[in-house]
């Protein structure tokens, strides 16, 4: 789980890039590399400073799950901050997209164009996968956008979550 809101929060850097579907190989897939290329080659890139990622959890169901959990965590929200540096934004998108993946994630479809974002996200891991829509929109200093996971795991085959998530850029990194 950990690592799929690092993947939402992977996708809100790539604010400001433009253009259509980025399977170039034509495999129907749309690797990080492939994302994180058609990104450089639009020539923008977020902004470095400090950001502030703000996830809530809007609906979740798990099936089997007593009546009195029904809806439980619905309306839990985690706000962390981070700091984008100028080197990780010269390094490249790739490198952005696949922090805290270890490799278990790629796209189905990704379209960012003139600031609006719908993309689905494949993640595998050994506890299980998760498929993840998503649909908002992004700018050089800010994403705004929901997703919405369904999870195929032993824990909760058939399950989905859904979250609003928000990033804004809220001022310089703090001097190390």
């Amino acid at each position: 789980m950990k690592r799929i809101i690092i993947a939402i929060a992977a996708t809100g850097l790539l604010a400001g890039c433009s253009g259509g579907k980025t399977d170039a190989d034509g495999d129907g897939e749309v690797s990080m590399k492939e994302a994180a290329t058609k990104a450089e080659a639009a020539g923008l890139k977020p902004e470095p400073g400090q950001y502030k990622a703000t996830i809530t959890m809007t609906g979740i169901d798990i099936p089997g799950l007593p009546p009195e959990m029904k809806g439980h965590g619905a309306g839990l929200t985690t706000t962390t901050e981070y700091c984008l540096t100028q080197e990780e934004v010269d390094k490249g998108f790739e490198d952005m997209m696949k922090r805290g993946q270890n490799g278990e994630c790629a796209y189905e479809s990704f379209t960012l164009d003139g600031g609006k974002m719908d993309a689905v996200m494949v993640c595998k891991s050994g506890q299980g996968d998760a498929r993840m829509t998503m649909s908002g929109n992004v700018t050089p200093t800010s994403s705004d956008f929901t997703a919405t996971m369904a999870l195929d795991t032993p824990d909760a085959k058939g399950g989905s979550m859904s979250f609003a998530a928000k990033h804004e850029r809220v001022g310089d990194c703090p001097a190390k």
